[in-house]
């Protein structure tokens, strides 16, 4: 997917930390058992996210095969000891990276991304095949990321348009893991939502951050397409960010878990929301204790803000940081 909810292990507990690794890793694992070792390269923080997700909405809490719970990165699952939040996030992570990638090619033409397509053509269609089985609406997904060369081409762009496909993809994604999940009502329809405006951030995201690239590779960029300054980008992204959190708060799981993942999202828009801009006041890093680290203003750990100690624009005035001199 998109690399939004990367996760730093800061101030968590041993459990939580464990329970990290247990999605992080396993998710990984889960990859190299279902479509081949040299398939884990797409391990994706978003796809882990899901995986996290979908075990949170279980009635009952996961267990872990000893595959799982070994460190070694060589420790494979056997195919019937790999729960299904991490079967699902696995498929659903190939799938969405062979679209990526094929997006890329159209484009850009790039030799190399086509073969890369190529190469994992077999990894591909055996997700793609895996989603089908668990009656995902796999042709919905096709026509949407169909869509996506055809509203670059219109006569004038705009961005809820150009970011549609991406955000029903993303929509489908999520709804349909909150049902097999077995979420009912309106934690189906939260899923759904959550999964659209994830989509939204993303693909805003990626314009924002690529902008300058873009212009000098003179590849499509949905920002200069439609005109919208980075102010504007940002604001929209800032109104996103609070949807999304409202839709994280809806969701019926531990009040632990919702506040991890609404600091992880704050923490990884922080960059795009203020990048090249200076806090509201000077972050002062006032002691450095060799693997201390304590939590900034709006539940940003100081280990995971941009650079370091800076809480990107929040208005603090200080932290305590293991620290990194930027701003000392």
């Amino acid at each position: 997917m998109f690399g939004l909810m990367k996760a730093c292990s800061c101030n968590k507990s041993s459990e939580e930390r464990e329970l990290r690794r247990m999605h992080y890793c396993g998710t990984c694992k889960s990859i190299g058992r279902l479509y081949g070792q040299k398939a884990r390269v797409f391990l994706n923080y978003d796809a882990v996210f899901l995986g996290e997700i979908l075990t949170d909405l279980q009635p009952r809490s996961l267990q872990f095969a000893p595959a799982y719970v070994s460190k070694s990165c060589l420790a494979i699952p056997q195919r019937d000891e790999i729960p299904w939040p991490l079967e699902y996030a696995a498929a659903a992570n190939i799938v969405l990276a062979q679209f990526k990638l094929l997006d890329h090619v159209a484009d850009t033409g790039s030799k190399l991304v086509k073969l890369a397509v190529r190469t994992y053509s077999q990894e591909f269609q055996r997700a793609s095949e895996a989603l089908a089985n668990c009656q995902f609406p796999f042709k919905e997904l096709q026509r949407l990321m169909a869509l996506q060369g055809e509203r670059e081409r219109e006569a004038i762009p705009q961005i809820e348009r150009l970011s549609e496909p991406t955000a029903g993809a993303t929509k489908l994604v999520f709804h349909h893991g909150a049902v097999t999940a077995g979420a009912t009502g309106s934690s189906v329809d939260t899923m759904a939502n959550l999964g659209s405006v994830f989509g939204e951030i993303a693909y805003l995201a990626d314009a924002l951050q690529d902008r300058k690239k873009d212009a000098e590779r003179r590849e499509f960029n949905a920002l200069d397409a439609t005109g919208m300054s980075n102010l504007r980008a940002r604001k929209l992204l800032t109104l996103k960010q609070d949807e999304l959190v409202s839709h994280l708060s809806a969701l019926p799981i531990e009040k632990p878990r919702k506040r991890d993942y609404i600091k992880r999202l704050k923490t990884n828009l922080g960059p795009h929301l203020y990048m090249g801009r200076r806090p509201d006041r000077v972050v002062i890093v006032r002691e450095r204790r060799p693997g201390f680290c304590s939590d900034c203003c709006q539940d940003i750990c100081c280990c995971e803000a941009l650079n370091c100690c800076d809480c990107l624009g929040s208005g603090c005035c200080e932290c305590i940081c293991s620290g990194c001199g930027v701003f000392g």
